[in-house]
């Protein structure tokens, strides 16, 4: 059975797109003056009293594109780990046309997290290359 290809040659601009996780982990330290009577108790009364009260997470839109940089979840525990500061990016979906049992729709979009769906090749932004079964062969 063949599928009805809609608007192959005007599809959505949202195909193609790839949708990524950044995590950015923040250092910060701060200094309490404390008036108490030893060490241990200044120490007890900033675990117990001080800390983050709140953080708000600045969200804003890519320049490039105008479209929205959401947070997604967001931590603020003390993060002791050697790779603290670094990035840690994740593909979590892509923008691929509409497809149902009949057709494949290009004017309408779905955000595909089945990495199996997906035809962009989430380090360069070229479409995956299909590999031949040739290239699949173990040679022997």
């Amino acid at each position: 059975m063949s599928k009805e290809i809609i608007d192959r040659d005007n599809p959505h601009k949202d195909i193609g797109a790839q949708k990524f996780r950044v995590r950015m982990a923040y250092t910060a330290w701060v200094e309490y003056d404390v008036i108490a009577d030893s060490k241990d108790e200044a120490v007890n009364v900033v675990v117990e009293n001080g800390g983050i009260e709140k953080i708000e997470w600045q969200e804003g839109y890519n320049d490039s594109n105008g479209e929205p940089i959401e947070v997604y979840a967001g931590d603020y525990n003390t993060d002791h780990s050697t790779d603290a500061g670094t990035f840690d990016v994740t593909k979590v979906a892509e923008c691929i046309p509409y497809e149902d049992n009949s057709t494949i729709d290009y004017s309408d979009t779905d955000w595909s997290t089945n990495e199996f769906e997906w035809k962009q090749d989430e380090d360069c932004g070229r479409p995956n290359i299909e590999k031949k079964k040739s290239d699949m062969e173990v040679p022997f």
